[in-house]
């Protein structure tokens, strides 16, 4: 669930609509963000139709927007290791200093209140191995070793592991190896994930397993860094045009509506939502001024995208049940319909993950910035690999 700041774009084709990023984000891509953390929280908190698939869905946008990003990111770095400005371990270190501020404190921020709190009671999926478990960011990998067992409110964990166990590896391929090579090793790993896809089917692998497995993880975020390395690539117009935009992702949207019905072929074909995850992102990164990118820039969408790292992993950990026993303790009985409660549920994950933002997450985002200065903020660095060049009417 990354969230990286950035300062320009992809070039894009003249419109009427004109979309001012905040605090130079790339417009849009938090709209993105919402609407797939969205549908991950639906998937979790309801029980529709085929719900779980709409949390797949969201996932998988998140895994190749990040893949987008963070090889945007490498791959500029690896340009200032070619030009002989700074060194390949020197970019590693800034690197991680920086994702480790992003993403660490949060994380064992919740792990450590759940430590505290099992001294006094037990939660289902957290026992001390399990905790050992997912502090070594291991949840997807155990969670595919006991595909069918009870992982409490922890399971989505797994994409957060899946994510830490890429950045390790792909940091020091991509700083290590010519910049040439980033759509060949992009490709790479787009093959060995549809490799292990069709693998885990052959031999019928738990459904729960195929989701979580590292590989097909990496290959989504292939897909995404594999549209980073398409930024000379002029696309035609009409590929990025509004009515493109909103037909790549009123797809998204409904292609676990139509065939998450279908369980079997949802297992086989599902994760290849990835491409139009790809396509979606490509589409919105090239012509930031349509009306699509305008109401993905509305600001509830862009406010919570902003905080959607926070309120991804808080969301499973606020129940209805749990403000109810707070308010019987105060001798108050509250109780509504279903769907009151999954708002009332919403307001609180908004509102916890708003306070994390602004007074946990964004001072420790300047911390980072500042004491990697010396090379320039992460968003510079994504920004000019993702941009063919500067346009000063996005800004």
């Amino acid at each position: 669930m990354t969230t990286i700041d950035q300062s320009a774009i992809f070039a894009g084709r003249p419109a009427r609509v004109v979309v001012r990023p905040a605090e130079g984000r790339i417009a849009g891509f938090d709209g993105v963000r919402a609407i797939a953390v969205l549908m991950v929280f639906i998937s979790h908190k309801t029980t529709l139709p085929h719900h779980d698939s709409y949390g797949s869905v969201g996932v998988w946008v998140f895994l190749v927007l990040s893949g987008m990003l963070i090889s945007s990111i490498l791959s500029e770095m690896r340009g200032k290791v070619e030009a002989g400005t700074q060194s390949s371990w020197r970019s590693m270190g800034d690197f991680y200093v920086r994702r480790s501020l992003r993403i660490f404190p949060l994380y064992y921020a919740c792990l450590g209140v759940f430590t505290l709190g099992s001294l006094f009671t037990s939660f289902v999926g957290f026992s001390r191995m399990e905790a050992t478990i997912y502090a070594l960011y291991g949840t997807n990998i155990y969670i595919e070793m006991t595909p069918t067992g009870d992982h409490g409110h922890f399971g989505h964990l797994w994409s957060l592991s899946a994510e830490e166990q890429f950045y390790l590896l792909l940091a020091p391929i991509l700083l290590f190896t010519p910049r040439k090579y980033l759509v060949r090793i992009c490709i790479g790993f787009m093959l060995a994930g549809a490799a292990t896809l069709a693998w885990l089917v052959s031999v019928k692998a738990h459904p729960n397993a195929i989701h979580v497995d590292p590989l097909i993880a990496f290959g989504m975020f292939g897909v995404g860094g594999f549209v980073a390395s398409l930024k000379n690539v002029k696309p035609p117009a009409w590929l990025v045009s509004a009515q493109a935009q909103a037909a790549a992702g009123l797809t998204l949207i409904a292609i676990p509506l139509v065939f998450g019905y279908f369980r079997d072929s949802w297992n086989v074909w599902g994760p290849l939502t990835c491409t139009f995850a790809g396509l979606f992102l490509f589409q919105i990164a090239r012509n930031q001024r349509t009306p699509v990118v305008a109401f993905l820039s509305l600001w509830p969408l862009r406010s919570l995208g902003r905080v959607s790292y926070a309120f991804y992993i808080l969301h499973q950990f606020v129940h209805f049940y749990e403000v109810q026993a707070v308010f019987h303790k105060l001798h108050i009985n509250i109780d509504g319909p279903p769907i009151v409660q999954l708002a009332l549920e919403l307001f609180i994950t908004v509102a916890l993950a708003t306070l994390s933002w602004h007074f946990f997450e964004r001072p420790l985002l300047r911390l980072g910035a500042r004491l990697t200065a010396r090379e320039g903020a992460e968003a510079s660095s994504a920004t000019d690999a993702l941009s063919s060049g500067r346009q000063a009417a996005t800004r």
